[in-house]
């Protein structure tokens, strides 16, 4: 039976094949040729899965992928730029420079000012026989050397400590001596909380040993009570990230940095007493001022840092201003604004000042504006760096409603509260270099419960921060509240 079933199944597979191609093409006739010399020699024919393709002569890998002939000639080397600087190390030493997903590389670029290629050299188009890779830095010749150093400091963290002089004097270093039992504190598990702060203040931070230290026996300095932490940069992110492990180190070791309400030792860093009016002020809070002023996660104090444009870090109960003479002013005049919050409503007199755009904002719409407990607002201002809020009736006017209430917060306040906004110097130890310490306006009359803004019929919303787009910006997303309420017929609102 088997004998006799076995021609069914070769006509079968035949008849498959052909039903495969179309009838008459060349190919199905090369099958029926093939079929019938198979048959009369008595051999079978071959599997269905084999084909005349496969007889043919097959192309090399490099033939399939690319037209190029034998005779073709070789890829030209990669095009150098006569004044970059070149910097040869190995593979291990080109992966460690570049980091996770080039972070490092752009890091040291950010802060060098110059920019940074790493090559690899056998897959550059090098000549044959080249291994490693090459760093080639441009830039200004000052970039081009920073770049330089801080490639030589980070390969230095592979194979062990880096080794500084923290007595040298360069315009792109600070130097801050932490505790021993902080360090980890400030370094973070894996070193992240000092990543986050190189990204926040675009700096470059390492902890270092001292430069005549080098060779000595670990155990040698056993003694030794604090660690060096280099902190590379800009002037004002140097600052900004200085004031950052400050806070840090005295919330983990009370007392460290701070005397009361002063500074044990003035700041002093590369750039500081420069003929401009870069500089710092302290403002101490009282009672429970701090942790309102710091607001959740430090949401508040980010907010008011950046609506003024001003570094702006808590170093135990004491809030620290780094900047410009503006930027610290508006600093100093939102701290004062938001802690009067918590007292109910005021007015501001924003004559004359330049860092604030106002709102009209009709009594019916106000609580939509604002949202509930406020969060109407908080929106705008983490969406345009601005500080904003209603302003109160001015106190002299409260009682009769004249009718420059309507400008809003351009009507003059009672002279008391202007003269009261002087600072004084602040003559205590740690501030001897120009800090001002905080001046607090004196209290105002509050006005009765009922009636808050510029009349009956609107309140005014000042819109605070440094730049002009941005408070353009929060102005235009107010008005558009206040016109989609109108649209859905005015009722509702957030409260609060």
């Amino acid at each position: 039976d088997a004998l006799r079933r076995a021609p069914d199944k070769v006509q079968h597979r035949r008849n498959t094949r052909s039903s495969a191609v179309p009838r008459g093409s060349p190919r199905a006739n090369r099958r029926l040729k093939r079929d019938a010399m198979s048959d009369a020699n008595g051999s079978p024919p071959r599997a269905m899965e084999e084909d005349d393709d496969d007889r043919r002569p097959q192309r090399s890998p490099r033939e399939g992928r690319s037209p190029e002939r034998k005779d073709a000639p070789a890829r030209k080397e990669r095009e150098r730029d006569p004044a970059a600087d070149i910097i040869k190390i190995t593979d291990d030493d080109a992966a460690f420079v570049l980091g996770k997903g080039g972070a490092t590389k752009r890091k040291i670029a950010r802060v060098s000012g110059a920019k940074l290629e790493i090559v690899d050299l056998k897959s550059a188009g090098a000549s044959s026989g080249m291994e490693g890779a090459e760093i080639e830095i441009t830039g200004t010749p000052a970039a081009r050397q920073r770049a330089k150093d801080y490639i030589g400091y980070v390969l230095s963290q592979r194979t062990g400590p880096v080794y500084i002089d923290h007595t040298m004097r360069r315009d792109d270093l600070s130097i801050v001596m932490v505790p021993m039992d902080c360090v980890g504190y400030v370094m973070g598990r894996g070193g992240q909380v000092l990543r986050d702060m190189e990204n926040e203040w675009g700096t470059l931070m390492f902890f270092a040993k001292k430069k005549e230290d080098e060779g000595k026996d670990a155990g040698s300095d056993g003694a030794k009570v604090q660690e060096i932490l280099a902190i590379f940069g800009t002037r004002r992110s140097r600052r900004g990230a200085e004031l950052k492990v400050m806070s840090a180190v005295e919330h983990k070791m009370p007392g460290h940095f701070l005397d009361g309400e002063s500074l044990r030792v003035p700041l002093d860093q590369p750039g500081d007493g420069e003929d401009d009016d870069f500089d710092y002020d302290v403002f101490p809070f009282r009672g429970d001022e701090f942790s309102y002023a710091l607001g959740g996660r430090g949401s508040t104090r980010k907010k008011i840092a950046s609506a003024a444009n001003c570094i702006l870090e808590y170093v135990g109960q004491v809030a620290f201003l780094a900047g410009n003479e503006r930027q610290r002013a508006q600093c100093r005049d939102y701290l004062d604004w938001l802690l009067k919050q918590k007292e109910g409503e005021f007015h501001v007199d924003v004559t004359g000042r330049d860092d604030v755009a106002t709102v009209k904002v009709p009594t019916k719409s106000v609580g939509y504006v604002t949202g509930h407990k406020g969060e109407g607002l908080r929106s705008v201002e983490a969406s345009t760096r601005t500080f904003c809020f209603t302003n109160g009736r001015p106190p002299a006017v409260a009682d009769d409603g004249a009718d420059g209430a309507d400008d809003g917060a351009d009507d003059a306040m009672n002279d008391a509260e202007k003269d009261g906004d002087e600072e004084e110097e602040d003559n205590r130890p740690g501030a001897e270099n120009g800090a001002k310490k905080r001046a607090r306006s004196p209290d105002l009359p509050k006005k009765p419960r009922g009636g808050r803004g510029g009349s009956d019929d609107h309140e005014v919303v000042l819109i605070f921060g440094d730049d002009k787009d941005d408070r353009e910006k929060a102005r235009r997303m107010i008005t558009d509240k206040v016109r989609d309420h109108a649209r859905g017929g005015g009722g509702g609102g957030g409260g609060g």
